[in-house]
């Protein structure tokens, strides 16, 4: 069902299912997406990426040969190293260097596993790829927005790949529904007064979280996709899913996944044709 990426049913637009987001989103919607290739001129491909007020910078240097590493690289295949920065005014606070060293280090270990999918590392042996990104702006989706602007890096940089790779993340969130105020009564009609309240719904599954909605979700999962193969490299969840859920998060990342895929090949069509 990979294949298929149609929203799930309970993230369908539906009357019934309507839901609130901070930024006036619905549940499957994601937010605007800018991608901007050859941002950096000294590097072999480069590529920018926003989404909404998320915003990543990645280049591209190699193939090389000899430096540190070189002699982890097999003899009929290449190396690729990923290094994923987090700038210190990405996000609102004061963030300790050991917390944001070990953050970043396992920031950098999931986009080399997302990319390592895609990369053909046996077309350059001997040699390393490098991949340096910096998330200048931290607002939910750091890693897909970082997955999405190494990969255009990586194609810009002529790096031979079986497909771009792409990357959403889904989350549950708790829905929260407000009952009406009833004049002279309460909430069912009683005489308690005509107070409002809320009450907890059921779940919904939020296509692209923002930074809030990242951080009240009960579960979260990540993809990272080929679309044109259908294959993902990747899948990162966290919290606790059942079967059916996890499928239909899946799928609605699939479907983001989609829509990356698109923004980042128009990218690269314009700027082979600027």
């Amino acid at each position: 069902r990979l294949g298929d990426s149609r929203p799930p049913q309970d993230a369908r637009s539906d009357p019934t299912m309507t839901l609130s987001r901070e930024d006036g989103r619905s549940a499957e919607q994601m937010r605007p997406i800018f991608v901007k290739t050859g941002v950096i001129s000294q590097a072999a491909g480069s590529a920018y990426v926003e989404l909404d007020k998320t915003k990543v910078m990645c280049g591209v240097y190699g193939p090389r040969q000899g430096g540190p590493g070189t002699d982890k690289v097999e003899f009929d295949r290449g190396r690729l190293d990923v290094d994923v920065k987090l700038a210190t005014f990405a996000t609102s606070g004061a963030r300790g260097k050991v917390a944001q060293g070990d953050a970043e280090r396992e920031f950098s270990s999931m986009v080399h596993r997302a990319l390592s999918g895609a990369v053909m590392t046996e077309t350059f042996p001997k040699t390393t790829v490098d991949v340096f990104a910096t998330v200048l702006e931290a607002n939910g989706s750091e890693l897909c927005a970082t997955i999405a602007a190494a990969s255009a890096a990586l194609c810009e940089a002529g790096v031979a790949m079986r497909d771009l790779i792409s990357a959403c993340t889904v989350t549950r969130n708790r829905r929260t529904t407000t009952t009406t105020e009833v004049p002279g009564g309460g909430a069912d009609g009683g005489a308690d007064g005509g107070a409002e309240g809320g009450a907890d719904g059921p779940n919904a599954l939020l296509l692209d979280p923002a930074r809030g909605e990242a951080a009240a979700a009960e579960a979260g999962v990540t993809l990272a996709y080929m679309c044109r193969l259908g294959e993902a490299s990747q899948v990162v969840a966290t919290g606790t899913w059942d079967g059916e859920s996890l499928d239909d998060a899946v799928q609605l990342a699939a479907s983001g996944c989609a829509r990356v895929d698109a923004a980042l090949r128009e990218a690269l069509r314009s700027s082979v044709s600027a």
